[in-house]
C-alpha cells in the first residue's frame, strides 16, 4: 500500500463521522440551531449593551410564510458605525414532493415552521460582532434569515397544492426581507453582501441577480454574493446498493422540486436551459450567467455530496470515484474569478467560530473575502464591470454591440454623426465629413487640456488603489489531490466521544502496517508513533507530492 492509498484510507473516517452534536439523519446535520451558533461573547473589543450582542427577531407579514403557514422572518443586529449589511441564508436541504415533505415535517418541524423561534440569537463567523473572530465585518449590520421553506430559497407557491398542506415561498421571503431591511437602514447602505451555506449557498446564486435588480435605484450600494458549500456537481452517483433509503439523489430531488415549489429561476440561466431548469442549481452552470460579483467557497471533498453520491467508502473503486469527483470539482472552479477551495472533507464554514483558521498558502478565508469585496467595490465605483469576468456576459455584450453598430461610439445616436444630431441629415457628404473632423479636433483639444489638469490626480488614485489592494489574489484552489492534505482542515473526530482521533491509531484501524510506513518514510518507529499529527501530515504531503 503506497502513501496515497494510506492517506485515502485515513481520510475516510471523516465520511463516516458526523460533526459533534449532529444527528444520525443526514439532513439534520445542516440545522443551524441555537446550540450550533456561537455563544461565546466574552471577547468584545469595546463595551456593548446586552441588546447589541444579539440579533433581534423581526417577523414578516402573515402572507409571507414558512411551510406550515406560520410567518417567516429574520434576525438583525444594527450597527451605527457601518454601512455594510451582511444577509445570511440558512442551510437545511429540501423536500420535493408530498411524501418527502411529510417525512421532513415528522422529524424536523423546526425546518418548516417559525413557531419555536427564539426572540434573539447570537451569530458566529461572518455574523459575529467579536473582532477577534470576525476581523473585517464585526461592526457590520448582521442579518440571519432562518430557513423554513424547504425549497432551496426558490419557491413561489403561496397556496398548498398536490394534496399537500405546505406552501413554498423561499424566493418571496428573501425579497420581502430585503424590502423590510430597506425601511430600517439598508436604504442608506453602501454595500450588501448576500451570503449563505449549503442550500442557502445555492439560494444565493439563484437570487443574486433578482436582488440586484430590486436595488437598482440605490446606485451607491454595491451588491456581492458569497456561496458557501453550495457548489454541487451533477455527476452520476456511484453505483452502490440501496441500504433501504428512499430519498432521491440531490439532482433528482431538484428536478422533482422545481415544479412542486413553483421555483423562480434567474432569466438568463432559465433561457439558457429552457428544457432543463435544474441545471441552474449547479454552480458551474449558473455562474457564467450571473452579473453580480460572486465569491465561491467550496470544500473540494464536500461531505454532503460525498455521502449522497458515494456513501461510506470501503472499496478502492469508491475511493477512485472520490478522487475523480474532487478533480472534477477542482476543474469546474478554474474559470471562477474569486474562489477559495481547500482540499478537505467538510461541509459549510461561514458562520462557524473557527472559520478564520481555514487557510490556503497562508491566506485565511476572511482575508481572501475582504480583499475580494474591497477590490470589486472599487471596480464598480470606477465602472470596470461586475467582477465575474464570465464568458456568457462577454459574449452577449459582443452580440449586442454587433447587432447595434450605430451605438459603437456610446452616444446612442446611430448614424446621426458627431456634429449635429438629426440636422446632419440635411448636409452634403463633404459637409458631414468636415463637421465630423471639426468635432473630433475639438474633442481632442479638450481632452489634451483636461489631461494636464487631471492626469496627476488619476495617477495618484491608481497608485493608491494598487498600494492598498494590488497585492490581492482572488483565486485560491488547493493543488494537492487527496482529502485532508491541508493542515488547516477541520480535525478528525471520534463520532462517539467528539475527541480528536490519534492519527497513528487511525492508520492502524485501517490495517496500515506502521513498521512498513516507518520504513517508507525513513523514520524510526518510536519517532513515528510520537510524532505530532500536523508534522506527520506535513511529511506525508511532501512524500505524496
Amino acid at each position: 500500500m503506497d502513501i496515497t492509498q494510506i492517506l485515502l484510507f485515513a481520510s475516510g473516517v471523516l465520511l463516516t463521522c458526523e460533526p459533534t452534536g449532529a444527528q444520525n439523519d443526514l439532513s439534520l446535520t445542516y440545522r443551524v440551531s441555537a446550540e450550533r451558533i456561537v455563544q461565546d461573547t466574552s471577547n468584545y473589543v469595546e463595551t456593548r449593551s446586552a441588546e447589541q450582542k444579539f440579533l433581534k427577531k423581526y417577523m414578516l407579514s402573515p402572507d409571507v410564510t414558512c411551510n406550515d403557514g406560520s410567518p417567516a422572518g429574520f434576525y438583525v443586529r444594527h450597527s451605527n458605525s457601518s454601512k455594510t449589511w451582511i444577509v445570511f441564508l440558512e442551510e437545511g436541504w429540501c423536500c420535493y414532493d408530498k411524501a418527502s415533505c411529510d417525512e421532513r415535517w415528522s422529524r424536523a418541524e423546526y425546518l418548516m415552521s417559525s413557531k419555536e423561534w427564539p426572540e434573539t440569537r447570537t451569530g458566529g463567523g461572518i455574523l459575529s460582532n467579536n473582532a477577534a473572530e470576525n476581523p473585517y465585518w464585526w461592526q457590520a449590520n448582521h442579518v440571519f434569515v432562518p430557513y423554513c421553506t424547504s425549497d432551496i430559497w426558490t419557491g413561489r407557491r403561496a397556496e398548498p397544492q398536490h394534496g399537500s398542506k405546505f406552501t413554498f415561498m423561499g424566493s418571496i421571503v428573501i425579497k420581502q426581507v430585503i424590502r423590510e431591511l430597506l425601511t430600517i437602514g439598508l436604504a442608506n447602505a453602501n454595500a450588501l453582501i448576500l451570503s449563505g451555506s449549503s442550500a442557502g449557498g445555492v439560494g444565493v446564486m439563484l437570487n443574486l441577480d433578482p436582488i440586484q435588480k430590486m436595488l437598482r435605484q440605490y446606485s451607491g450600494m454595491s451588491v456581492h454574493g458569497i456561496t458557501d458549500s453550495g457548489w454541487f456537481m451533477d455527476q452520476q452517483p456511484y453505483d452502490i446498493e440501496d441500504e433501504g433509503g428512499s430519498s432521491a439523489s440531490p439532482v433528482e430531488a431538484v428536478k422533482k422540486g422545481i415544479p412542486y415549489w413553483h421555483s423562480q429561476i434567474p432569466s438568463r440561466c432559465r433561457n439558457l436551459y429552457i428544457n432543463e431548469p435544474s441545471k441552474c442549481f449547479i454552480g458551474y452552470k449558473i455562474y457564467p450567467t450571473l452579473s453580480v460579483p460572486l465569491f465561491v467557497f467550496q470544500w473540494l471533498y464536500d461531505e454532503f455530496q460525498l455521502k449522497n453520491d458515494v456513501g461510506t467508502p470501503v472499496t478502492k473503486q469508491q475511493w477512485d470515484y472520490i478522487h475523480k469527483m474532487g478533480e472534477r470539482l477542482r476543474k469546474s472552479l478554474l474559470n471562477v474569478t474569486s474562489v477559495f477551495a481547500p482540499s478537505c472533507v467538510s461541509h459549510t464554514v461561514l458562520t462557524k467560530k473557527d472559520w478564520k483558521n481555514i487557510k490556503i498558502d497562508s491566506v485565511s478565508l476572511p482575508t481572501a473575502l475582504h480583499c475580494w469585496q474591497t477590490e470589486t467595490r472599487f471596480a464598480k465605483m470606477n465602472g470596470n464591470g461586475n467582477g465575474n469576468n464570465n464568458n456568457y456576459n462577454n459574449n452577449n455584450s459582443n452580440k449586442s454591440s454587433q447587432s447595434r453598430p450605430g451605438r459603437a461610439n456610446g452616444n446612442g445616436n446611430g448614424n446621426r454623426g458627431a456634429g449635429g444630431g438629426h440636422n446632419n441629415k440635411r448636409l452634403t457628404k463633404v459637409d458631414r465629413r468636415t463637421a465630423t473632423d471639426n468635432a473630433t479636433k475639438r474633442k481632442q483639444n479638450k481632452m489634451h487640456r483636461n489631461d494636464h489638469r487631471s492626469g496627476a490626480l488619476i495617477h495618484k488614485k491608481r497608485r493608491r488603489h494598487h498600494k492598498n489592494h494590488g497585492g490581492c489574489r482572488h483565486q485560491h484552489i488547493q493543488s494537492c489531490t487527496w482529502p485532508q492534505c491541508n493542515n488547516s482542515c477541520p480535525k478528525l473526530q471520534n463520532p462517539a466521544t467528539g475527541e480528536e482521533v490519534d492519527f497513528i491509531e487511525l492508520l492502524q484501524s485501517f490495517g496500515v502496517s506502521i513498521p512498513s510506513l516507518s520504513t517508507e518514510l525513513g523514520i524510526d518507529m518510536e519517532s513515528l508513533v510520537h510524532m505530532d499529527q500536523e508534522e506527520l501530515l506535513n511529511l506525508l504531503t511532501q512524500q505524496s507530492n
